[in-house]
């Protein structure tokens, strides 16, 4: 029932087509059970009477009911695939809208290929589940019951002896099933973390080649294979078991029913024609008691991918998206920290009631020794996380009421690692500012100073950088997305060790092409360069996490020694 309840509302858009594959595969297993009690007519009035043309008009409806319930069948088929590739695409949009709407806390606390593995993996088992078999287990319990009840009006006697014999089907599938959940969520778990270490190696691949460990990870790559495969052959010798001990007791407990059956024929009590039509409804129901067993299979690793897919569908959004509805238009860029208290756990407190604020416009730099919390600051500015305590204003309004939408495209940000994608320069760039002109893309890299180095290339803007932007040096990545963060002219500006890869000289230049672009921005830069310390209106000095001290370059340098000390053993 919690599965249904999760799920449905997946399923639920497309409740006509599931009605239409319900409808016309009841039709279909209908006309299936006419066949029995055809074959009883032809046995029993046709053979008996030896009437030719009963026979014939008998054994064409005969005909025309097996065409028309393949029929049946057949588009019952097309539409429960085509709920399925439905299903799979509201999960598959679902499920990734979920992971965009979780904190960004929850992306460090679990691995890229986790996720990636939720999605592909889990959501197929979660489709077929929902989408295939409960549709079938649905068609299946009145088949079922039709079967009986038509056994039942046939010969009560042998009615009576398949309902005593019929429960000993199920003990079987039953038992190996909860076996099989836990076998299934063992492999699971395992293939996991085989596509998590396999997404980690081809990542990290200018790691292993400049540190020669090729066949380290090949060997730490076929050890993880080598042991899934171990625990997938389990699965096997118990599905396999599973099957060997279902089969034997549908044969006996069907060879039993028979040879009672037979028993009443011989001894006149029931017409050979009766039998036949008992004996193919009896192998209906044995089919039907495989592909039961089969399906209990199936819902024992489906379960698993359900319970994987609700932990993600249960957690709670982020917080600012659930508070953030305001659209704000920011006028002066004033940054004001009230107190603000921030811990990465209970023992890992970075910031202790932090209170400072930044002129609107002004170009200030962080400054502080490293694990300080001057990362930290900028994270809590872009509202990647949430303060323990204390308030964030910018311009006087609480950034967790800004809705994300207005919040960020007047926030531009600019890391010491560049986020770039596999694509062209121009379309990177762009990232910034979806609907920017060409001519505009021009003057944000004309800003960043590698415009220069972009009309070198042959493609120019067409030039696909590759995969972690792995054809440029990491000067040039810098430089790309510092054009990407001034493109869309953003009111505040954040810049986190942003010219690392840059010479002194450059960095002034581009620094420069910044402020003149964005006058009335307030950028604000986390630097350890005394020169680029000397060009900002302001510098604030964070020790600790505790105590800020601000001022000019030379105001802080005569006043604070710790500041001084920092120069010194550099």
């Amino acid at each position: 029932m919690w599965i249904f309840k999760r799920f449905f509302p997946f399923i639920a858009p497309f409740w006509k087509v599931g009605a239409w594959a319900f409808l016309l595969s009841v039709a279909g297993a209908g006309l299936g059970l006419l066949t029995p009690y055809l074959t009883k007519l032809i046995v029993d009035k046709a053979y008996g009477s030896r009437d030719f043309k009963l026979f014939v008009i008998l054994v064409v409806i005969t005909g025309i009911v097996f065409v028309l319930g393949s029929l049946f069948q057949g588009l019952s088929n097309y539409f429960v695939r085509y709920l399925k590739l439905r299903v799979a695409l509201q999960l598959n949009r679902g499920i990734f809208q979920k992971f965009q709407s979780l904190p960004y806390g929850f992306f460090q606390n679990s691995s890229t290929g986790e996720s990636l593995y939720k999605i592909n993996y889990d959501i197929d088992q979660v489709t077929q589940w929902i989408a295939d078999i409960v549709l079938r287990i649905i068609v299946l319990i009145p088949q079922s019951i039709f079967i009986l009840t038509l056994i039942l009006w046939i010969s009560p006697k042998m009615f009576i002896f398949v309902l005593v014999l019929a429960p000993f089907l199920y003990i079987g599938p039953y038992h190996f099933s909860k076996v099989l959940r836990q076998a299934w969520k063992i492999w699971v778990e395992g293939s996991q973390g085989i596509f998590q270490r396999l997404q980690e190696t081809f990542s990290h691949m200018y790691l292993i080649k400049v540190c020669g460990r090729e066949r380290r990870e090949a060997r730490s790559y076929l050890k993880g294979v080598i042991e899934n495969t171990r625990t997938r052959l389990k699965n096997i010798k118990l599905e396999v078991g599973a099957f060997f001990f279902n089969s034997v007791v549908q044969k006996a407990i069907l060879g039993a029913i028979i040879f009672y059956g037979g028993c009443e024929v011989v001894q006149g009590r029931m017409t050979l024609g009766s039998l036949s039509a008992i004996s193919i409804y009896l192998a209906q129901l044995s089919g039907i008691q495989g592909i039961v067993a089969n399906f209990i299979q199936q819902i024992s690793s489906g379960l698993v991918s359900c319970e994987r897919l609700d932990r993600i569908l249960g957690m709670p959004k982020d917080p600012f998206e659930e508070k953030a509805v305001r659209a704000v238009k920011f006028q002066n860029g004033k940054i004001e920290f009230e107190g603000v208290t921030f811990a990465y756990g209970p023992e890992r407190k970075v910031l202790e009631e932090i209170s400072f604020s930044v002129e609107g416009g002004a170009c200030i730099a962080l400054m502080g020794p490293s694990g300080c919390g001057k990362t930290t600051i900028i994270n809590l500015i872009l509202r990647l996380y949430r303060p323990a305590s204390g308030r964030i204003h910018i311009d006087g309004e609480d950034i967790q009421t800004v809705s994300a939408r207005t919040f960020y495209e007047q926030i531009g940000v600019v890391l010491q690692a560049s986020y770039l994608w596999n694509d062209t320069l121009e379309n990177n760039i762009r990232y910034g500012k979806e609907d920017a002109s060409l001519a505009e893309i021009e003057e944000a890299a004309g800003i960043a100073c590698i415009e220069a180095f972009i009309h070198t290339l042959p493609g120019k803007y067409k030039t696909v950088i590759g995969e972690s932007a792995c054809k440029v040096s990491e000067g040039q990545k810098q430089r790309i997305a510092i054009a990407r963060a001034v493109l869309k002219k953003p009111k505040i500006l954040l810049l986190d060790e942003a010219f690392s890869s840059l010479d002194s000289e450059l960095e002034e230049k581009i620094l420069g092409h910044i402020r003149k672009a964005l006058p009335g921005s307030t950028i604000v830069l986390i630097s350890h360069r005394p020169s680029t310390l000397q060009r900002t209106d302001r510098v604030y000095f964070l020790e600790e996490g505790r105590k800020m001290d601000s001022g000019t370059h030379d105001e802080i340098l005569r006043r604070n020694a710790k500041y001084g000390d920092h120069f010194t053993c550099q």
